[in-house]
């Protein structure tokens, strides 16, 4: 019976993941901008939370606790950064590099600590944190943009981390969805069967598209692949890395019990989706205050996840 259960769920989850990826998949080939936004406005904080909250039950115990407060320290410094920046109390190109150089602190503290356990542990975060650097000083947009959009393929490293690497189907489900498939959305947009109106929305386009790349015969159709990500990366934290959570954890932050947490973060949702509503430009700004604290908490956890032994 037990069998017959587990044979069912997962039946289950193969139809509404295929239901999800053929949705995501026609939807940012023929309305790319438009998912990027409806999808944001709808998902974007609910899989903040979800995945702040799995993060936190992964990793609290695995932190030295004054790593944890350094790392901590540091995001909250991003989060402060960016309501400077909205409010114009700091010029906002200088918190935006203000913000990269927390970013980069975070690389170099989880390095440091790599490093001084073994110093081959260490080489990938001094790698990420060469490139970041370089970024920062060549063209800051651009690495905030390419940033961005790596951002979506985080939940790769959790899912690896999660089978162990022992899955080789694992691997190449994850290979097939964030990377075969974005890579024949963006090839598809350049040899359309059927000839769809582009969508023209420069505050859209912007997310995934620095300044520089916009009048590229490429920005729209990497656009198109991107929307598809984003799609993907919400629907993996919220299907996914909720079931993951366990209830009882030692965690950094008391949360709510799953029923109270859930709904909270519904209520949450829903007002950031009349918010968005109103004023998209002004709630992006407001939900990029949260959304910068779980995407930059990403890096170095990840970079620890790729240097283990």
């Amino acid at each position: 019976m037990e069998t017959s259960a587990q044979s069912s769920q997962s039946m289950n989850w193969t139809i509404w993941g295929g239901a999800i990826i053929l949705v995501s998949g026609l939807s940012a080939i023929a309305f790319p901008l438009t998912t990027y936004a409806v999808t944001l406005a709808t998902f974007g904080i609910a899989h903040v939370a979800i995945e702040l909250r799995y993060i936190d039950s992964q990793f609290h115990d695995r932190l030295d606790s004054k790593i944890e407060i350094q790392l901590v320290s540091l995001l909250l410094s991003i989060a402060i950064l960016r309501c400077c920046g909205i409010f114009r109390t700091i010029e906002p190109s200088i918190a935006h590099l203000l913000e990269l150089g927390c970013g980069l602190g975070l690389v170099l503290i989880v390095t440091h600590q790599l490093w001084m356990n073994d110093w081959k542990r260490g080489l990938i975060g001094i790698m990420v944190a060469c490139l970041l650097g370089v970024g920062i000083v060549r063209d800051p947009i651009v690495t905030s943009v390419i940033f961005a959009i790596v951002h979506n393929l985080t939940p790769i490293g959790f899912i690896l981390q999660r089978q162990e690497l022992k899955s080789k189907r694992t691997l190449w489900l994850c290979g097939l969805l964030f990377g075969l498939i974005p890579l024949l959305i963006l090839l598809y947009q350049f040899f359309p069967l059927v000839h769809l109106p582009v969508e023209t929305n420069s505050i859209y386009l912007s997310a995934f598209i620095a300044p520089a790349w916009q009048q590229l015969s490429i920005a729209y159709p990497l656009f198109s692949a991107v929307a598809f990500l984003q799609c993907l990366h919400y629907a993996v934290v919220i299907g996914l890395f909720s079931g993951w959570t366990p209830t009882q954890t030692d965690s950094f932050i008391s949360w709510l019990a799953p029923k109270y947490f859930y709904l909270s973060v519904g209520m949450v949702s829903v007002i950031f989706l009349i918010a968005f509503g109103h004023s998209f430009v002004l709630t992006r700004a407001f939900y990029g205050v949260v959304a910068s604290i779980h995407a930059w908490l990403e890096i170095p956890l990840l970079i620890m996840l790729t240097s283990r032994k």
